[in-house]
């Protein structure tokens, strides 16, 4: 069963991510008590979940939070980089570069945090009344109407900390199996960092993993085999190699004038 299972992310992954997330999402809707569980494995009983207030909890969030910022930054950094320094393309090809971006801006940033977060209204683990809170438990894909912005569903760590597999593009090829595991490990950490804060339950994490490789393998199946003529790869490299070329004949120019 494992063996089909695998054969079919490979050969068909965008049919089998769907076909994933619906399950999910069915097992969360039919059997809630999951969530439930899975939150009260860090609550208190007290009203609280007291991981929260640790100092180690405290600086794990803060470095989920900081890491893709800086890694986003970087990204941006290189482009810019490029146009300077060409013989960057070494190190990291401007399609892996606009991936890692654009990825990141529609999976966690657009869909993620604009769509589902700010309009599900699905409250946190805390906010609800099972938990301390003051409202009640909402299920999974339900338009609650509870929390008014910044909601339970879907994890927005939780996208970011699945998006930092791709992250393994920048790595060597001979070491991008080792990277993958490191970056698995430390966006699950991150994510169940999140439950452990009562900031979110089991399915928020579950799917939000879902839904940003769904977008990563989509993007990246755009563009390796449907791309726009000026998004192709050797297009990319070549406009950039312009670009670099002008900035360079502009930068000399300015030299000549202070020179």
């Amino acid at each position: 069963m494992f063996v089909k299972l695998k054969d079919q992310f490979r050969s068909r992954p965008l049919r089998a991510i769907l076909a994933l997330g619906g399950l999910l999402s069915l097992i969360f809707l039919l059997f809630p008590q999951i969530d439930l569980w899975a939150a009260n494995l860090f609550y208190d009983g007290k009203g609280s979940f007291p991981m929260r207030v640790l100092d180690g909890p405290r600086l794990l969030r803060r470095i989920g939070i900081l890491v893709p910022r800086l890694a986003i930054l970087g990204l941006v950094l290189f482009l810019f980089a490029r146009l300077i320094w060409p013989k960057l393309n070494k190190h990291l090809s401007i399609k892996n570069a606009l991936f890692l971006l654009g990825s990141a801006i529609i999976g966690p940033g657009i869909i993620v945090n604009l769509i589902l977060k700010s309009h599900w209204g699905r409250a946190r683990p805390a906010q609800t009344d099972l938990f301390g809170g003051e409202w009640p438990y909402s299920e999974v894909w339900v338009i609650a109407g509870n929390c008014q912005s910044n909601c339970s569903f879907v994890s927005g760590e939780g996208a970011m900390g699945f998006w930092f597999l791709g992250l393994a593009l920048l790595v060597p090829v001979t070491h991008r199996v080792s990277a993958l595991w490191c970056l698995g490990w430390f966006g699950a950490i991150i994510s169940v960092n999140r439950m452990a804060f009562g900031g979110h339950y089991l399915s928020d994490i579950l799917l939000s993993w879902v839904i940003t490789a769904f977008v990563m393998v989509a993007f990246w199946k755009f563009l390796s085999n449907h791309p726009p003529h000026w998004l192709r790869e050797e297009r990319l490299e070549a406009s950039w190699d312009r670009a670099a070329d002008r900035v360079g004949a502009y930068c000399r120019k300015v030299a000549a004038l202070f020179g």
